[in-house]
């Protein structure tokens, strides 16, 4: 197996090599994963797993200035031999220096450009994954500005029916600086194709996070005596919220912190450091999102000639019990880099999530190589 995944990988890195000297406007990048876990409980099959990612972009500039790219992502092994290969995105451009026509596996225009002021539960703009929508992007006098409609799910296109329309959820949103002041607004449409994005059965995609509902969000941000000041408000139909968040840098330290009140249920509030000083970096938050807290504790240090070791220590209401993980990571050189990571909680819930801490190590043992090209 481990010849069959090197081999691929060497042959993927050779022909991308190849292609980007003998072709302009034609670039090839590839990552490579093979890792043996323990007692990984989100794995079906634990012990060995081994991944290959290939990114292949194409571009050519028009005679009006205008550059054409196709950009095509490839899964050419998940968790197995990668005997077939299937595509996982896609997306097709026209761009310019100022604007730009997007179609594919794309992010929704809301989404591009809204900055939110903590953790805000009305700010819950659609978010893309695997589905196909169609998005212009223009900047005028420094103002960046985003327009989308969604094509399709994650499984199959829209098609017309009593709503009269092939596409939905018109989504728009804009940002920018105006003087000493930064500001973002955003709105998304109601969804007509009610389920047929989200996850609960009802339709035909597997979002989790594609938001039926009409969402508005406006927020403005500032800078001055060395804070950075962010007022936000988001409406969504159901409720709203108003927060303002505060980041301060200390020498080495960045403290930030954020409250937001909520027009239903319980106000969200959090405080956060932020410390990197030479070989050593490290992080401490907590937060109180509408009545549930959370709180973690992490940190690296850089041991010199490519080797990392990562310590943390989180908990969650949502959670019975703690969790925590160790982990060395090194780097071989050359793109590639060797993983050993052993993580642990008290709760079987949690490891099933399979993200613990901020580099979501995989429960219980793993040791890991990975390549970039």
């Amino acid at each position: 197996m481990k010849s069959i995944l090197l081999t691929t990988t060497a042959l993927v890195a050779f022909a991308g090599a190849a292609a980007a000297e003998g072709h302009n406007g034609v670039s090839f990048k590839g990552t490579a994963t093979l890792g043996y876990n323990d007692s990984d409980p989100a794995v079906e099959d634990q012990g060995f797993y081994w991944d290959g990612h290939l990114d292949v972009k194409l571009s050519q500039e028009l005679d009006n200035g205008v550059t054409a790219g196709v950009t095509v992502d490839f899964d050419f092994a998940d968790n197995n031999l990668g005997e077939n290969l299937f595509a996982t995105d896609y997306v097709l451009s026209l761009t310019t220096a100022d604007a730009g026509l997007f179609f594919g596996d794309i992010k929704f225009a809301a989404e591009t450009q809204w900055t939110a002021a903590g953790t805000m539960t009305a700010d819950n703009f659609s978010e893309a994954d695997g589905e196909t929508a169609l998005r212009g992007d223009l900047t005028y006098g420094g103002i960046d500005m985003s327009l989308s409609v969604v094509i399709a799910n994650n499984a199959e296109f829209i098609v017309e029916d009593d709503t009269g329309d092939a596409y939905t959820q018109l989504s728009v949103g804009a940002s920018g600086d105006l003087g000493a002041f930064s500001f973002s607004v955003a709105y998304q449409e109601e969804n007509e194709f009610t389920g047929y994005f989200s996850a609960d059965g009802l339709g035909q995609g597997d979002n989790g996070d594609f938001n039926d509902s009409e969402v508005f969000g406006v927020s403005v941000g500032t800078t001055f005596a060395g804070a950075t000041v962010r007022l936000a408000y988001a409406d969504n139909s159901a409720t709203n919220s108003t927060g303002v968040s505060v980041s301060y840098p200390v020498g080495p330290v960045t403290v930030s912190g954020y409250f937001v009140a909520e027009d239903a249920g319980d106000d969200s509030y959090g405080v956060k450091a932020v410390y990197a000083d030479g070989p050593i970096s490290l992080t401490a938050n907590y937060e109180d999102r509408t009545g549930s807290y959370r709180y973690n504790v992490e940190g690296s240090y850089d041991i010199g000639n490519g080797l990392v070791a990562k310590a943390g220590y989180l908990d969650r209401e949502s959670w019975t019990g703690e969790a925590f993980y160790v982990a060395g990571e090194y780097d071989l050189g050359g793109g590639a880099s060797l993983l050993v990571s052993y993580a642990d909680a008290e709760d079987a819930d949690y490891a099933d999530d399979d993200e613990i801490g901020a580099d979501e190590f995989q429960f219980g043992t793993t040791v890991e190589l990975s390549f970039k090209f």
